[in-house]
């Protein structure tokens, strides 16, 4: 088995599983204001970052003339594999990095990029609902806005609210340093991979706030599983799937997984176990489509995803990561058959949601 990103492939080499790359030109692109942050915070992880050898985009001030966002920036954002949006006291009140902020939403929406927020010397329920510093910002575009800029303004709220939902750092008055180091570190651990590792300091909207003498809120997850393993059972429970429960289990990680199903119809047990879990394993087999518990499982999944910042991480089980993002082979046929029976509002609702999973990055296990 080896690490893959779904969306191209290399030639297939000798060993026993092929690896795929996307070319990004970036592994992580920074949204902050410069007046804030520039000269301090912002510069500080850059310099961290850059000294891991994790390649980092930032735009130079010459870049921020005018009120329009410079299409290179556009384009930064499309080419980086995670965007870290610093959301410091007055970034509402430029309207260049809110509309950094809709693309980023955005590309998070339709590409699965993952977001990570700062929220230095901020409240994350300000940002969410745009109060304090925000509500003023907010304010002051809209005294002015036309028709076509209260539209604008719209979608700007609409990205703080689904920013302030994702899990990320609450920085409050002391030393950076660690912090630093705790973004740093989890960064490279994403961009590498290390399955299942969720930094300790993350701040969720559905955790515990914890107050601390430290420079960050830490926060305690009310979690019952680390992992919730979804898989088609006539393709892998009785080989990959439980080898991979097993092994998890040795390592002391508390995984939950559906042994038997029973009926169309997903159970609240279920359900409910998603909503407990902190990520996701979404193990893609050649039937997995077929199973319409499977599907209403996945939409679930990437709605948790979407909503909390979950993580998720594809396993492509002896199928063509283009094959789930495009619906071919099994997968085109699957959903045909769903489409007979059941209304097609729904499988457009499954369409996207494997759409947006073959989009992520995963394992691509082939023969062997």
């Amino acid at each position: 088995m080896a690490f893959a990103d779904p969306q191209s492939q290399r030639a297939p080499s000798s060993s026993s599983s092929s690896i795929s790359t996307r070319g990004w030109n970036y592994d992580v692109f920074l949204s902050f204001m410069g007046e804030d942050t520039r000269h301090n915070f912002t510069d500080h992880l850059y310099r961290a970052l850059d000294q891991k050898g994790i390649r980092t985009f930032r735009d130079h001030e010459e870049l921020r003339r005018g009120e329009e966002i410079a299409a290179e920036l556009l384009k930064a954002i499309e080419e980086s594999r995670i965007c870290v949006v610093i959301l410091s006291k007055n970034y509402a009140r430029s309207r260049w990095c809110l509309d950094e902020l809709v693309k980023i939403m955005g590309w998070k929406k339709c590409m699965g990029q993952l977001v990570l927020p700062i929220f230095y010397q901020v409240d994350p329920s300000n940002v969410r609902k745009q109060k304090g510093s925000y509500e003023e910002a907010l304010a002051d575009h809209e005294r002015n806005a036309d028709e076509e800029g209260m539209s604008k303004i719209k979608r700007w709220r609409e990205a703080l609210w689904n920013v302030g939902k994702i899990s990320g750092w609450c920085l409050k008055n002391g030393p950076e340093a660690h912090v630093i180091e705790e973004i740093t570190s989890t960064i490279w651990k994403s961009l590498n991979r290390e399955l299942l590792h969720v930094e300790k300091n993350l701040v969720g909207m559905d955790r515990r706030r914890v107050s601390s003498s430290s420079s960050s809120s830490t926060c305690i997850g009310p979690w019952e599983y680390e992992v919730f393993l979804s898989f088609r059972g006539q393709d892998t429970r009785q080989n990959f799937t439980d080898h991979l429960y097993a092994a998890l289990s040795q390592k002391g990680i508390r995984t939950f997984r559906m042994d038997h199903t029973k009926g169309e119809m997903i159970l609240p047990t279920t359900l409910r176990a998603i909503e407990m879990s902190r990520c996701f394993l979404v193990i893609l087999s050649k039937n997995y489509a077929h199973s319409k518990w499977c599907l209403d499982e996945l939409k679930k999944i990437m709605e948790s995803r979407r909503q909390m910042g979950k993580l998720v991480f594809p396993v492509f089980y002896h199928v063509n990561p283009s094959d789930v993002r495009n619906q071919g082979e099994s997968y085109g046929e699957a959903l045909a058959n769903h489409e007979r029976k059941i209304p097609l509002e729904n499988t457009q609702r499954m369409r996207a949601a494997l759409r947006e999973v073959g989009n992520l990055s995963g394992w691509h296990i082939q023969n062997g």
